[in-house]
């Protein structure tokens, strides 16, 4: 897990997650736990980022990332380049929610437990579900 001061208030964590609604609901939760967070969609974005933007502290990352900037590729990259960013890679919602609630638990008393965060993933996604197959049926005729 991170160092202790990669989880103080005010830390930046840099979220690379390919599922947006995903990517939302966890840097919403980070955020509220008092971090700054910085998303990125993908492997080539994240590591532009850690080239290009803020001190990162934390490397968040889908452990599923595709491509040639891949997870593991930048969990490497960010491991030689960066030393000094803890990484942490997560494959599944389970797994990624109870990440984030450790890194919370460490920045704040009682932080909100990790089945809120996926019990609000869940939902997001039901409604985006929802909204394409309303969107999918056909149209009324205009008269």
């Amino acid at each position: 897990m991170p160092s202790p001061q990669a989880c103080d208030a005010g830390a930046t964590i840099l979220v690379a997650e390919d599922d947006v609604l995903v990517r939302i609901a966890i840097a919403e939760y980070l955020r509220a736990c008092g971090f700054r967070v910085i998303e990125a969609s993908g492997g080539l974005e994240a590591k532009t980022v850690l080239q290009h933007g803020p001190e990162i502290h934390v490397l968040f990352a889908d452990a599923r990332l595709a491509g040639d900037d891949n997870s593991f590729a930048l969990a490497q990259w960010t491991r030689r380049y960066r030393p000094k960013i803890s990484v942490i890679l997560n494959a599944n919602l389970p797994k990624k929610s109870e990440a984030a609630a450790h890194l919370c638990a460490r920045n704040q008393p009682n932080p909100p437990p990790a089945s809120h965060l996926r019990e609000r993933i869940k939902a997001m996604k039901a409604s985006h579900t929802h909204r394409a197959k309303a969107d999918r049926r056909p149209k009324a005729a205009y008269r």
